[in-house]
């Protein structure tokens, strides 16, 4: 057993280049054992960290031994909606693990939500198909109790594109008076209030098991403030939107990619209305979100999403298009 060292914890100023690095750097290695490669890249996140942002307060803390960044750790504070709530992440390197650094850091994170209001912290740790990590541990030790689980999935977009043709044909069978409309970075105008909508309906149609997040309101506003956020931080995110035959939008998926780093892309959200599922609507709308991609973006080579277990109808829409599974994402959250 390690033994354990007095990390002290600060907040990272945004514009402090050389700090804000080192606080990445030690998040990309603190990573670096899991299946997938997400952290991203220097040049997305010395852009996207600093922006300034009315929907949220974001809090980066680093823990420092003699001088050295060895603990990273972000603090999301929502400001439109749950307000009850704040989301945690803490990584600790390597080389410096199981010695309080991550616990001090936790710890600075609790008492700063607690100081702004806070109730409830949530977080998301990941660990393999059958096992437990150091991450789940580290949660459960301190208190963060298992809320919703998903299993974390990764598709090989140019190896799976060619066999969707069978795939086309399923949804014609069953699509009716439905279509399927896509955009990337801009919503159209004529298609804001619709989106906004869906939206606003998306956190109480997915599955979130015990989690203590509540519907969120949306308006142009807010719809076109994040837009220009994520084109400012080079973003690319494609839309796909299924449209009923009132010609109001009914469903969505969407992908987003970094341009500076086009080797993966990840899904955001999908939901189809309840009572315009049984189409394939699903289906639709990820054939073609990910087809579009492709041919904006023909150096991707893989996609990540992740679905709650109990989200039968879209696990096996993404078993369909050719995604596996390569680990499991726990959602735990703690009362404090």
């Amino acid at each position: 057993m390690p033994t354990p060292v007095r990390a002290t914890t600060r907040v990272v100023d945004p514009s402090d280049e050389g700090l804000l690095r080192a606080w990445w750097e030690v998040g990309r290695a603190a990573t670096a054992d899991r299946p997938l490669d997400s952290w991203p890249v220097w040049e997305v996140s010395r852009v996207a960290l600093p922006q300034a942002r009315t929907d949220l307060r974001l809090d980066l803390l680093v823990a420092e031994v003699d001088g050295e960044v060895v603990g990273a750790a972000m603090l999301v504070l929502f400001r439109m909606d749950n307000t009850h709530l704040g989301e945690v992440d803490v990584w600790v390197h390597p080389d410096h693990r199981r010695r309080g650094t991550g616990s001090a850091l936790l710890a600075a994170c609790e008492d700063r939500a607690r100081a702004d209001g806070r109730d409830t912290l949530i977080s998301s740790v990941y660990a393999p198909m059958e096992a437990d990590s150091l991450g789940s541990g580290f949660a459960a030790r301190h208190g963060y109790v298992l809320a919703s689980g998903e299993l974390v999935k990764a598709l090989d977009l140019p190896a799976s594109a060619p066999g969707w043709g069978p795939l086309d044909d399923e949804v014609a069978a069953v699509i009716d008076g439905y279509r399927v409309e896509v955009w990337e970075d801009r919503t159209p105008d004529v298609r804001v209030d619709d989106f906004c909508a869906l939206l606003d309906r998306l956190l109480g149609e997915i599955p979130l098991g015990e989690l203590d997040l509540r519907p969120a309101r949306w308006d142009e506003a807010r719809l076109r403030e994040g837009e220009e956020r994520a084109a400012a931080a080079g973003r690319l995110q494609v839309v796909a939107a299924a449209v009923a035959p009132d010609g109001h939008l009914c469903g969505f998926t969407d992908l987003r990619l970094h341009r500076p780093d086009p080797r993966h892309a990840s899904v955001g959200a999908t939901m189809v209305l309840p009572e315009h599922r049984g189409h394939r609507l699903g289906l639709a709308v990820k054939l073609a979100s990910h087809r579009r991609l492709l041919e904006l973006e023909p150096g991707c080579h893989w996609v990540e999403t992740s679905n709650a277990g109990m989200n039968a109808p879209m696990n096996a829409v993404n078993q369909k298009l050719g995604y596996r599974s390569v680990e499991r994402c726990l959602d735990v959250q703690k009362r404090i």
